[in-house]
């Protein structure tokens, strides 16, 4: 059964990026990071995701440690697969206009009548339900989210009323050139490499 969609306030709280600001992408790195999802055909799988394909969601952080929590570390994962890490790569893009995003934090939740599960929940139905209320009610471009397992980091879930051409693509890193970043992310949220993967030579001088 269809989660209920919420009755929202007349006004909400949003969170503004001006043109310009950089945020970070994690994303497959035989795959450009500019993609509003789900596919063609595929259910919606993700948190803000439209219950039924009403638009395609991009999602990004404000930084890295919010992007790789939230896809690396997304199932609070405490061991993790070295070649999953190095299949990926991190883009920083930059709006070419200001983005408008409701905020579904801090003071946010209870102007929205929500508690944070709708961020953290196991369940996505009523945060996807609530997705789409605000996608139709408000116009704007997005949310503003809290990471779920570090919540010092704020997210982005875009959709798809920004234009593929209203972000810039700043720069690629792949996590295979850079292992001492994913290294690092991962000794300061207490997740470890899984031994069983093999760990790469260290680079030459």
């Amino acid at each position: 059964m269809a989660a209920p969609v919420p009755e929202l306030p007349a006004d909400c709280l949003v969170a503004r990026l001006d043109p310009g600001t950089p945020v970070v992408r994690v994303h497959n790195r035989d795959k450009g990071p500019v993609w509003f999802g789900p596919a063609a055909g595929d259910l919606p799988a993700n948190r803000f995701d439209a219950p039924g394909g009403e638009f395609g969601t991009l999602y990004v952080a404000k930084n890295l440690t919010g992007a790789f929590v939230e896809t690396v570390l997304r199932r609070a994962n405490r061991i993790v697969a070295r070649t999953f890490v190095d299949q990926k790569a991190f883009s920083v893009l930059r709006p070419t206009r200001e983005l408008t995003l409701v905020q579904v934090h801090g003071e946010g939740l209870v102007q929205l009548g929500v508690t944070n599960d709708i961020c953290a929940g196991d369940i996505y139905a009523p945060s996807q339900a609530l997705a789409l209320a605000l996608y139709q009610t408000y116009g704007l471009d997005g949310i503003a989210y809290r990471a779920r397992h570090n919540n010092d980091e704020i997210c982005y879930a875009l959709n798809d009323r920004i234009g593929v051409d209203e972000l810039d693509i700043v720069d690629t890193s792949l996590f295979s050139d850079r292992p001492e970043i994913a290294d690092a992310l991962l000794r300061r949220h207490g997740a470890a490499w899984d031994p069983a993967t093999p760990i790469p030579a260290p680079s030459s001088p």
